[in-house]
């Protein structure tokens, strides 16, 4: 008996039961938790993070939720049946304890399989638009006078809700999911397959266990089968149904045809076209040619369900709205739309993109957050050409859902086949790589203006992008570039020559009323700021006002920080003064070599350095004397700008100073030629990087305009056309390589901002 069966035997002997959910808060469990209790079971959960909406939701259905998971919870409830979310992980301590108590554990789908099961049910399943074809399903019930009871991913206004509970024989209407396996333990009345395609390959060892899964729905159905016939596979596993089978879509062959009249931005106009040569004009309130295909596949459900054609031709007219995050529109205060869409398969990516293209827009920018490792691995060639057609993409790092990182499965590998397409397709938009989404919200804010159509694309918490949006007024910026010696230029929001010291206290008291995020650069010779650029205050310090040198005493000198660190060593050795020779060749300021206590092997620049002037964020200046050096790292400068370094050298001979100069420049690698920051990576203990990336085969390695040098295998150079991101995914391979082949964790060396 499977749990499905098992939990049928619950429901069917009337008895008074308890139930507890872990991750009671997803909208898939809550809206079972909500059904459970009108069967009258006592039904409580627990969540890591509720989601105050639906958590006030269920309290109103007498549903209590408590925040955090504790074995305690399930000693105090005792409950007879535990239901987990597929978000809850397996070695959670609360799932643990009721397992030691001997409470059957299930999961969301067997659950809402022993529902169906139990009913009249109408299960909605594949790879895409399962949940707006559900609602469609259920709305069209409902204006056809029934009273459907419901289960879905998914709500409009007019549904209210998650979940419902209608007359006792009506049929209920369920979004089916296949993504664990449990859609095969369905026996619904009527099934309704929209598209199988490969997916989900997390959990299924193959395409083919995907469709047997598909499959066994299909033969388990009972009163009809009803399958898109655009989709080969959606047909394939239908044939296995011994119940009747009706077709729908696109294709000519299909025994329910649509055909487009008008596509409007805001309807869509078609015609049904039966096998038995009935046609029907219908016309729906929401727009995009696959939302005709699922409201056609609606229409086929409510006629298999016994419905006159006629009758629900004319119910279309209701369908005036999607289910949220299913092009839901918003509104950013510069006047920019915000369109939050769930989708997170590239055949989704590309209907959403089809839909945003049918009304005008001054540009059409995509921020887009891909959904768990496996499916980032799985599906990575398709994503590109999704985003076909959309001006600007910016790119975040992949939503695990509870997935530990794999390799070929992140947003680097990802961006790498999108550098791969736009190579061969100009229409591929170059992505910027953005490390979260509140950095994705401060650089839009910068740049939507009045007529954009911003799409925030995913499954995970990309969602909170809308708000932030919705939040953030228009940023007056007056852009400015930085540029590194990559040779790549950065935008920054505003950047200022500092001329002095007063100067630079007053920009920063000011930074810090305004809050506004600070950032101090000097030659960029060992920077990489991001393709996003700089939100907030960027400080350069003028070569004029902090580039003094001062002699205090016979081996002591004074240092502005804007020096040329070249500079510094040429004033050394015509004073006389020995004790940096090492440094001879290493690109940068004073300033520079300071913060990143920059050297060699031979020595760093913090052995000669006694003390420093210096200013906090806050404008107020100090005095440094401890300064926490480590292997190019200077702790005591974390939220402080040096403008001047204090050095004690030794006497030395002139001419014995050039020459060691010299042997010291002439031992460096030869970085003529190359548009490179030096070393990407810090050298392990014991060991060289560069030796450890030859190692792993890392030379010649490109990605987009960016390539590891043949001759040194840490050293990364920018081709003309190279991005920022091409440098970043271009290291996270380099990285994954070593790691792979070595072992070895590899720490950049690179700052990058």
């Amino acid at each position: 008996m499977d749990a499905a069966d098992t939990i049928g035997k619950m429901l069917a002997d009337g008895a008074p039961r308890r139930l507890h959910a872990l991750g009671a808060t997803g909208i898939g469990v809550s809206g079972l938790l909500a059904l459970f209790r009108a069967r009258g079971w006592e039904v409580s959960g627990c969540d890591s993070r509720p989601s105050p909406a639906l958590a006030s939701w269920l309290a109103s259905l007498g549903v209590g939720i408590d925040a955090g998971h504790d074995p305690a919870h399930i000693a105090a409830r005792l409950p007879d049946l535990v239901l987990r979310s597929p978000a809850v992980a397996d070695d959670n301590p609360e799932l643990a304890a009721a397992r030691a108590a001997g409470i059957p554990v299930v999961r969301r789908g067997e659950a809402l399989a022993a529902l169906v099961n139990q009913s009249r049910g109408v299960a909605v399943c594949g790879t895409h638009g399962k949940t707006t074809t559900s609602c469609f399903v259920r709305e069209l019930l409902a204006r056809l006078g029934g009273k459907p009871s419901w289960c879905i991913g998914g709500s409009t206004t007019a549904m209210g809700a998650v979940a419902g509970v209608g007359a006792p024989d009506a049929p209920f209407v369920v979004e089916a999911d296949e993504s664990d396996g449990t859609l095969a333990l369905y026996k619904p009345h009527v099934t309704v397959v929209t598209c199988v395609e490969p997916d989900h390959m997390e959990h299924f060892a193959s395409f083919d266990a995907l469709k047997e899964c598909f499959a066994a729905a299909a033969r388990a159905t009972s009163e009809a089968v009803v399958c898109c016939a655009d989709n080969a596979a959606a047909r394939e596993v239908a044939g296995a149904a011994s119940a009747p089978v009706t077709t729908y879509g696109f294709a000519d062959n299909a025994d329910v045809r649509c055909e487009i009249v008008a596509l409007y931005a805001d309807r869509s106009v078609f015609d049904l076209v039966m096998r038995a040569g009935l046609r029907l004009r219908a016309a729906i309130g929401v727009p995009g040619r696959h939302n005709v295909l699922n409201a056609t596949g609606a229409f086929a459900a409510c006629v298999a369900l016994g419905h006159a054609p006629e009758r629900v031709a004319e119910a279309l007219d209701s369908l005036t709205e999607l289910p949220g995050r299913r092009y839901e529109r918003h509104m950013s205060p510069c006047g920019a739309e915000i369109v939050s869409d769930y989708a997170h398969h590239p055949t989704e990516i590309a209907m959403l993109v089809s839909m945003a293209r049918l009304a005008p827009a001054r540009r059409l920018i995509a921020v887009f957050q891909p959904h768990r490792y496996t499916r980032t691995k799985a599906l990575g060639r398709d994503f590109p050409a999704a985003f076909k057609g959309v001006d600007e993409l910016l790119l975040l790092p992949v939503y695990e859902a509870s997935e530990k990182p794999l390799e070929g499965g992140r947003t680097e590998d990802l961006y790498c086949e999108f550098r791969k397409g736009s190579t061969a397709d100009h229409s591929i938009p170059v992505p910027k790589l953005v490390p979260s989404v509140a950095e994705a919200a401060a650089y839009l804010a910068t740049v939507l203006r009045d007529g954009d159509r911003v799409l925030v694309v995913g499954a995970g918490d990309v969602v909170s992008l809308v708000t932030l949006l919705e939040k953030a007024g228009p940023v007056a910026v007056s852009p400015a570039s930085v540029r590194n010696s990559f040779g790549i230029q950065a935008m920054a929001d505003k950047l200022v020559d500092v001329r002095d010291e007063a100067e630079l206290a007053a920009l920063l008291a000011e930074a810090k009323a305004k809050a506004m995020p600070v950032h101090v650069v000097g030659q960029g010779t060992n920077l990489l700021v991001s393709d996003v650029g700089l939100r907030g205050l960027t400080l350069r310090l003028s070569p004029d006002g902090f580039g003094a040198f001062e002699r205090l005493d016979e081996t002591t000198v004074r240092v502005g920080c804007a020096m040329a660190g070249a500079r510094l060593l040429s004033l050394l050795r015509d004073a006389g003064l020995s004790g940096l020779e090492y440094m001879a060749g290493i690109p940068g300021c004073v300033g520079g070599w300071l913060a990143m206590n920059a050297g060699t092997r031979f020595g760093e620049f913090g052995d000669r350095v006694v003390s420093a002037g210096a200013y906090g964020y806050d404008g107020v200046p100090c005095e440094i004397t401890d300064f926490g050096f480590g292997y190019r790292t200077c702790r005591a400068l974390e939220g402080r700008i040096a403008t001047k370094v204090t050095l004690r050298l030794v006497r030395g001979d002139q001419a014995e100073i050039a020459r060691r100069m010299d042997d010291f420049r002439a031992k460096r690698f030869d970085f003529s030629g190359l548009r490179t920051a030096g070393s990407v990576f810090r050298n392990p203990p014991g060991v060289s990087a560069g030796k450890l990336l030859d190692e792993a085969g890392c030379k010649g390695l490109r990605v987009g305009g960016a390539v590891v040098c043949d001759r040194h295998a840490n050293i990364v150079a920018a081709e003309d056309g190279a991005t920022a991101s091409d440098i970043i995914a271009l290291s996270a391979l380099m990285r994954d390589r070593v790691a792979a082949t070595c072992g070895v964790d590899l720490h950049r060396e690179i700052k990058l901002w």
